[in-house]
């Protein structure tokens, strides 16, 4: 614990508690616009600055990403403090006159009029990335980001194009204080007119809270059941309440990696694209196989599920493993014809195999997703635990190159046993 002075009165905190946290603990106010309690603080917009005197010294910092160390005074509302904020506030007022949470932030600290050059027209966004934070940091969807640098600067997706990663979550809307950014109905609206007919993933199933569904309300999302049904059960938006973005980090599982937010039949994972699925092999099969060469479909070539599509060689021995699903080769990974072993060094990544038009998508709701598919993943690496200690007598075998330590029959019992079976 730390001990320090705000505004006058002896406080003690946790090391490394920002000062935002602390004069926010004991009823301080301190205004901030860039701040969000489940986001990474960035002191964008600079207006929680308050006063740090230390050995006699003092400076402004900004009091979101402050963290505390040592016993220091900090004055909130000092001189030096509420003249920086209101400089900050004409700023502001003079990028975007006709913001109202701007208006009364304003009005709030005594500023009637802004010094500055005001944009005629205007903006709406401050620029202060609260959006961005919240796209990557609690749905995980990386679909907006800052381009452009200096005056050009503004929130966009990727070279400005619409983004294929966009679940329509709202969230971004949801924690912007201005009311700038519009992803949520720019989404719906291009894919209510795009020509994937009824066959529409709901957007809470792009965000991982449901396991399959398809929209059959057109995307009116403003008269969905499901919509009003996730509205009721949190009292904040459901990104917030569930985070996706880190329901979707890599989990290590007896020395395996599981990507969640994916779905498994076998060891091959299935990623939805709209119409299409993404195919690709897990952690435990690309580790356990470790090939050297793969044998993969041909474009436009027509898959069946359940029977054997791709097969994997490493040194003298192979692996076929079964489709998950059936449907039309569309596209392969090119770099894993040059380097298969992406396979293994980035199975979830650069290491997938297919892009592919299933004959029905409806089958996604019949893979393992979700917490079932965690549960059978840690079963598989036990199970397989097991199987290697009965043939070899040791579990502790590392499963990278098991072609150089298994022999012939053992490597087809591994592989029908992990890789063959329905």
């Amino acid at each position: 614990m730390v001990t320090l002075t705000m505004d006058g009165k002896r406080v003690q905190a946790e090391e490394g508690t920002t000062l935002l946290e602390v004069a926010r603990g004991i009823s301080i106010p301190i205004p901030t616009l860039c701040y969000h309690s489940d986001l990474t603080p960035s002191g964008s917009c600079r207006l929680c600055a308050v006063e740090v005197i230390r050995n006699g010294e003092s400076r402004l910092v900004t009091a979101c990403n402050f963290p505390i160390r040592e016993e220091i005074d900090v004055k909130t509302h000092s001189e030096p403090v509420l003249r920086a904020r209101r400089v900050l506030i004409e700023l502001l007022l003079a990028r975007c006159p006709h913001v109202k949470a701007i208006q009364d932030l304003a009005a709030e600290q005594g500023v009637k009029k802004t010094r500055f050059v005001t944009r005629d027209e205007g903006t709406d966004c401050i620029l202060c990335g609260l959006c961005i934070r919240t796209c990557h940091e609690i749905v995980g969807a990386d679909a907006i980001s800052f381009t452009g640098r200096g005056t050009t600067r503004q929130v966009s997706t990727p070279f400005r194009i619409d983004s294929d990663t966009c679940v329509a979550c709202g969230a971004c809307e949801y924690v912007c204080p201005t009311g700038a950014i519009k992803m949520e109905l720019e989404t719906i609206g291009k894919w209510r007119t795009s020509d994937t007919g009824a066959l529409r993933y709901c957007r809470y199933m792009r965000m991982g809270l449901i396991d399959f569904m398809v929209c059959a309300n057109g995307y009116q999302c403003w008269r969905c059941e499901v919509d009003q049904a996730m509205e009721d059960r949190f009292d904040v938006h459901p990104a917030f309440a569930v985070k996706p973005a880190q329901a979707k980090e890599p989990m290590d599982i007896h020395g395996f990696t599981f990507m969640p937010g994916l779905h498994y039949r076998g060891h091959i994972w299935v990623k939805p694209l709209d119409v299409l699925v993404r195919l690709g092999v897990d952690d435990f099969a690309s580790s356990l196989i470790a090939a050297d060469t793969i044998q993969l479909p041909h474009p436009r070539e027509r898959i069946d599920a359940g029977l054997p599509f791709v097969r994997m060689m490493s040194a003298d021995q192979e692996a076929e493993l079964l489709a998950p699903m059936g449907g039309t080769v569309v596209r392969l990974n090119p770099d894993i014809s040059h380097d298969p072993s992406l396979i293994e060094k980035d199975p979830y990544g650069r290491g997938w195999l297919m892009v592919l038009k299933p004959d029905a998508l409806e089958v996604l709701s019949d893979l393992l997703h979700g917490k079932p598919a965690k549960e059978w993943f840690v079963a598989e690496t036990l199970r397989f635990r097991h199987w290697l200690k009965g043939e070899t007598g040791d579990e502790s075998l590392p499963p990278h190159g098991l072609s150089g330590i298994l022999d012939g029959t053992q490597w087809e019992k591994m592989t029908h046993s992990f890789f063959r079976m329905k």
